[in-house]
């Protein structure tokens, strides 16, 4: 071979390094990644009220707080469970939740409660030790969910998704 055709050859595989190296970086970034805050709603205080649509009492909620569902993304063996939390949906360490984290050193006995209301999802810390997060923010009320919002319960992390 020719000392060109070495040359080409070396910087094809450096590109091809570079490449391989960037989509596992961008695969541990997505992984990782908590969903950015909305700040237009950071000092308002309250998201958009909701307003009904017609006489019957259908209500309309604004697309981002349309969760559907609750998807959980961590850890491993749950991943990928997903709830409607339709009917109060209790998650702890006791069996009498509807999900029961047993093995889960940091879930309180009852630690949260999510429930949906008027087309909205609630989540609820139920005066656990450890507390609920949404979005790695500690909360100590009722938190309206939008679409995208990560919860954490001990070390269970699900997603609110549509």
């Amino acid at each position: 071979m020719t000392d060109q055709l070495l040359g080409v050859l070396k910087i094809v595989l450096l590109l091809a390094l570079y490449l391989f190296f960037a989509r596992v970086l961008w695969a541990v970034w997505n992984e990782v990644r908590v969903p950015a805050i909305n700040r237009s709603a950071q000092g308002s205080g309250s998201p958009k009220t909701v307003t009904p649509i017609s006489p019957a009492g259908a209500v309309k909620v604004s697309r981002p707080y349309r969760v559907a569902r609750m998807k959980v993304i961590s850890p491993a063996p749950l991943r990928g469970f997903t709830f409607t939390p339709e009917q109060p949906f209790t998650i702890g360490r006791s069996t009498d939740n509807d999900m029961c984290l047993d093995d889960d050193e940091f879930a309180s006995t009852h630690h949260a409660r999510f429930v949906t209301n008027d087309g909205r999802t609630y989540v609820e810390d139920l005066a656990s030790t450890n507390g609920t997060f949404v979005n790695n923010n500690r909360i100590d009320q009722i938190v309206n969910l939008k679409i995208g919002d990560r919860v954490q319960v001990g070390s269970l992390i699900v997603e609110a998704i549509k």
